[in-house]
């Protein structure tokens, strides 16, 4: 089945209403993202509640190389058991493999150094804003920006689509239109030491504004360092090649 996502009129503005899109990362200065995470807060849409977030606890990843602070201890699983070609975390914190429920998804090999340049944070507006474009079709994505996820450290962060146009008969040609159960916020950034790393807010049964703000918070707090494998970790950060046909 051939799939392809729907920019669907006023999508964006419903979700800007309905679940605390954070203040964007790149709105937060650097002085707020050295601060400790867990004095992290944020507004809603209306600028009413206000939802003050703790992530009292560190996980960290001897094997990829990565910490990030956590509301709470994970269950931790390999992103493999879903996706043999992914290379990760899953950090389940409400759910378990067979029902996840509220979990962050931390892949280290997301995307080629190409579709996210080092220097993507100084570009001009147009290579910006050509570099988006080109980085929604190929991830799935609505809404993309470029975010500042710590102090120089410049990422793109976006939704998946609520609603894509699907080939249902196979004749190349798109016939129909599903709507997806839910959403998924993510977050594609590099590494201090190299990685290419995305990090995915899976929030059911809707993304709320308790799991936003806490996700938003985190990124900031999101650490590479070099593992004592470290050649074995940039070989497994590579994407597999895909097979000729």
């Amino acid at each position: 089945m051939k799939i392809k996502n729907v920019l669907v009129k006023g999508f964006m503005a419903a979700v800007m209403g309905a679940f605390l899109m954070v203040p964007a990362m790149s709105s937060v200065s650097a002085e707020e993202a050295a601060a400790p995470a867990e004095q992290a807060v944020t507004a809603d849409a209306n600028g009413g509640t206000v939802v003050s977030v703790e992530l009292p606890y560190k996980y960290t990843s001897t094997r990829y190389g990565y910490s990030i602070m956590c509301p709470t201890q994970p269950n931790v699983v390999p992103a493999s058991l879903f996706d043999e070609t992914t290379k990760g975390d899953l950090l389940i914190f409400e759910g378990d493999v067979d029902n996840v429920k509220k979990a962050w998804l931390v892949l280290i090999n997301a995307y080629e150094e190409a579709d996210l340049p080092a220097n993507i944070g100084t570009v001009s507006d147009a290579e910006r804003k050509t570099l988006l474009e080109n980085f929604a079709n190929k991830s799935m994505l609505v809404n993309c920006r470029v975010v500042e996820v710590a102090e120089k450290t410049y990422g793109i962060y976006g939704y998946t689509p609520k609603e894509f146009e699907v080939d249902t008969d196979g004749d190349g040609k798109f016939d129909d239109t599903v709507t997806a159960e839910n959403q998924m916020i993510k977050t594609y950034m590099p590494g201090e030491f190299g990685g290419h790393f995305m990090v995915m807010l899976i929030d059911n049964p809707e993304l709320s504004a308790v799991g936003a703000a806490t996700y938003n918070a985190a990124l900031t707090t999101f650490k590479q360092w070099p593992t004592s494998e470290y050649q074995e970790f940039l070989e497994l950060s590579k994407l597999p090649k895909k097979k000729k046909k």
